[in-house]
């Protein structure tokens, strides 16, 4: 599976795929997570490539995604041509307004009321994400966050990881 998480510089789009490319290695399954973004730090485009697979990978950034997250609108108008046809698209629906079928939440706004803290939008985003698709076990996410997340942080992601998730199940 290819998936592809677009946003803005602040959004935490690479730390979202690092956390998913790392669930799978915990599960394990092959897995490539790259990531490119602009030389802004806040505001620029952001983009995580993470491609999951139970066989030998040999594509080094997603070719044609099969899920497409986007977080921002610039993020999405960034990559929206690289969703395969019947592809999935998930955004959030306050801040990215796409031309195409899509599902999703308003990701931010979730953060804020979970956490009072919007830059948790990747947890939320990542447990949708992984309630939609089933591409990894939930419980493989949340390891991986409390490797992945500055110390001190862990509850809080994983909080907001599960509000995204039970907002997946809906």
């Amino acid at each position: 599976m290819q998936i592809r998480f677009a946003g803005i510089g602040g959004q935490g789009v690479v730390l979202a795929g690092v956390i998913l490319g790392e669930a799978a290695a915990i599960e394990g399954l092959n897995v490539v997570q790259t990531q490119d973004y602009s030389s802004a730090s806040r505001g620029g485009h952001s983009i995580a490539d993470v491609i999951i697979s139970k066989e030998p990978i040999y594509d080094v950034i997603v070719t044609k995604a099969d899920v497409l997250v986007a977080l921002a609108q610039l993020g999405y108008d960034t990559v929206k041509d690289e969703l395969k046809e019947g592809g999935l698209l998930i955004i959030d629906t306050d801040l990215v307004k796409p031309d195409r079928d899509y599902i999703g939440a308003p990701f931010t706004r979730l953060a804020e009321e979970t956490t009072g803290l919007a830059l948790t939008v990747n947890m939320v985003a990542l447990g949708y994400l992984v309630a939609k698709t089933g591409v990894v076990k939930k419980e493989n996410v949340e390891e991986a966050i409390r490797r992945r997340v500055p110390k001190g942080t862990e509850e809080i992601n994983i909080r907001a990881f599960r509000a995204g998730f039970e907002e997946g199940l809906k």
